[in-house]
C-alpha cells in the first residue's frame, strides 16, 4: 500500500513535533472526526470506487481493441489497483493526438493515479483530529507500513503516526469528483471510437 508523503507545512510540522510529546493517554483522548470529516472520507473512498470500475472498463475496452501496451497484455486482466492509471496511461499514449486531448488525459490519469495514496491513508489509518489545528492524525500499528515510510518496524507498544492537512483533503475531493465525471464520459466514448458498436450502458 502507498502512502502519502506529510504535506510540509508549519501545522503538520508543528502538531509531529507535539505528538512525539504526548503520553498514550493524551494520545487517545484527541478529539474524533466529526461528521463531516466522515462523510469526506466516504467521498473519497467512494470517487475511487468508481475511477476503479471506470479504469477496468476502460482497459476492457483496450484489450478488445487490441490498444493494451504489449508489456501489460498477459497479466489482462489481473492488473492491481494501483497499476491500473500507469496500464491506461500506456494506452492512451498510442492513441490519435488529433482526436483525444492527450495531455489532459495523461495528466488527469497521472493524478489520479498520485493522489490514491491519500485515499489509502484515510481506509487503512485510525483518524482523529487535533485542537485547534487544521489537520487529520493518522495512526497505525502495521509493521508492514512503518518499515516503507520510516524504514523500520515499531518498536513495542509504539504506533505510526500520519499528520496530514484537513483542508487539503477537501480540495482533494474535489478534484477527484471532476477526474470521475471526466472519466465516466471517457468510458461511451473510447468504446465508440475503438470498438464501433453500440456505446455500453452507463
Amino acid at each position: 500500500m502507498a502512502l502519502p508523503k506529510e504535506v510540509d507545512a508549519a501545522k503538520v510540522r508543528a502538531v509531529n513535533e507535539a505528538l512525539a510529546k504526548m503520553s498514550p493517554q493524551e494520545l487517545s483522548a484527541l478529539p474524533p472526526l466529526d461528521n463531516d470529516d466522515l462523510r469526506l472520507f466516504g467521498a473519497i473512498s467512494q470517487h475511487y470506487c468508481f475511477l476503479d470500475l471506470n479504469l477496468r472498463r476502460a482497459l476492457e475496452i483496450m484489450r478488445i481493441a487490441k490498444h493494451l501496451p504489449s508489456e501489460h497484455v498477459k497479466k489482462y486482466p489481473d492488473y492491481n489497483d494501483a497499476s491500473l492509471t500507469d496500464v491506461l496511461r500506456g494506452s492512451v499514449k498510442k492513441m490519435d493526438a488529433k482526436v483525444e486531448n492527450l495531455k489532459d488525459s495523461l495528466f488527469r490519469l497521472e493524478e489520479i493515479g498520485r493522489c490514491r495514496s491519500y485515499r489509502n491513508l484515510l481506509n487503512h489509518f485510525a483518524g482523529k483530529r487535533y485542537p485547534g489545528e487544521d489537520v487529520y492524525v493518522f495512526a497505525s500499528k502495521s509493521n508492514r507500513d512503518a518499515r516503507k515510510v520510516l524504514g523500520k518496524e515499531l518498536a513495542d507498544h509504539r504506533v505510526h503516526f500520519s499528520v496530514a492537512g484537513r483542508s487539503e483533503f477537501f480540495q482533494l475531493e474535489a478534484l477527484l469528483s471532476d477526474h470521475q465525471a471526466w472519466l465516466s464520459k471517457k468510458i461511451p466514448e473510447w468504446h465508440a471510437r475503438y470498438l464501433q458498436t453500440d456505446k455500453p450502458q452507463g
